[in-house]
């Protein structure tokens, strides 16, 4: 099955056990202001939180974040045909075309890279 934005893959970008906070409000506040950023989606599960972070006031600035609550690990998803170009438009269609909440209720999926897309 093609998908329209191609193939997804997952990047750890940062291990966060030395910054988590009381809370994972504050984890993603923390998590946020390091891109002097806002969250237009937020995602969370007992496991994981999935964002849409954007630069406030550019629409289509999106980049989305998924953070293993287990493992204390940021990830970033990108997209074959989109590189951090997303619009909530955007971010809804891939959400439902790629069955992001798999990745937010089971973040260990993309420690697999063969199944990451595959959800």
């Amino acid at each position: 099955m093609t998908r329209s934005l191609g193939k997804m893959s997952a990047h750890p970008l940062m291990d966060w056990r030395d910054q988590a906070k009381e809370s994972v409000d504050q984890d993603v506040q923390a998590f946020l202001q390091l891109g002097e950023a806002i969250a237009t989606r937020w995602i969370q599960t007992q496991k994981g939180v999935m964002l849409l972070q954007m630069v406030p006031g550019d629409i289509t600035s999106g980049a989305i974040y998924v953070l293993d609550r287990i493992r204390q690990v940021w990830y970033m998803l990108s997209f074959e045909a989109c590189e951090c170009e997303f619009t909530r438009e955007k971010f809804d269609r891939a959400y439902c075309e790629y069955k992001l909440f798999h990745y937010v209720d089971q973040p260990g999926l993309l420690l697999n890279p063969a199944l990451v897309g595959q959800a």
